[in-house]
């Protein structure tokens, strides 16, 4: 293969692994479809021997992981997308969630161009929006916490009709 080849790599990442199908710019079918460790190292390695056969793109699907893979393979110099997974193509009644053909389907239609990306925020973005991410959840959950008191107290015969609560 030469180095003008592009390689396509599709991610599947879970907390405790990542499924990488590789799929050659020419091939028909993934050359090798591996199951590693979800640690950056492993990763970088891995991308390294893909490297030596042509120019590495991956993708992988967004999730509450977050950009942690995409920028490791930014700085490391390859070119990483995220796909928005509800705008992924799927035929009606495939099923999804299954680690190896789920990377086979994401390397396969990166390559022919048909995934959505997704915008990447700055690392300051993302702080940000953590931030305000969770005291919407916070402010929620005080105000269950608070129907649930009100509604403690009515069903034993504290009902508050004058004022506030």
């Amino acid at each position: 293969m030469s180095s003008a080849a592009t390689i396509y790599l599709g991610l599947d990442g879970h907390k405790d692994s990542v499924t990488i199908a590789v799929l050659p710019s020419g091939a028909l079918a993934p050359t090798r479809v591996d199951k590693l460790p979800n640690d950056l190292a492993k990763l970088r390695r891995f991308c390294e021997r893909q490297a030596s056969h042509g120019t590495v793109c991956a993708c992988y699907e967004a999730s509450g992981a977050g950009y942690v893979i995409q920028r490791a393979m930014t700085a490391w110099g390859y070119h990483c997308d995220v796909i928005a997974p509800s705008l992924i193509p799927t035929r009606p009644g495939q099923q999804r969630k299954h680690d190896t053909s789920d990377a086979i389907q994401l390397a396969r239609l990166y390559r022919a161009g048909e995934l959505t990306v997704v915008p990447i925020p700055t690392e300051a973005e993302a702080r940000v929006r953590d931030v305000v991410r969770c005291r919407e959840t916070f402010q929620r959950e005080i105000l269950k916490s608070r129907h649930y008191i009100l509604k403690f107290l009515a069903r034993r015969g504290f009902v508050y009709r004058e004022d506030t609560n």
